[in-house]
């Protein structure tokens, strides 16, 4: 099984900037629980488009 990108960047330098990688992963997890904005940013989130 494949590492995710955020791991494998995480292996590669401790010190890696993941932020987007965390964004990317958190709009996923928002879409596949279908929150709306309001929600997201309930959770301490950031609605993109």
């Amino acid at each position: 099984m494949k590492a995710h990108p955020k791991l494998s960047a995480k292996r590669a330098d401790a010190a890696a900037d993941v932020s987007a990688l965390e964004r990317e992963i958190d709009q996923h997890v928002y879409r596949l629980y279908g929150l709306t904005p309001a929600e997201i940013k309930m959770v301490g989130g950031k609605a993109e488009g």
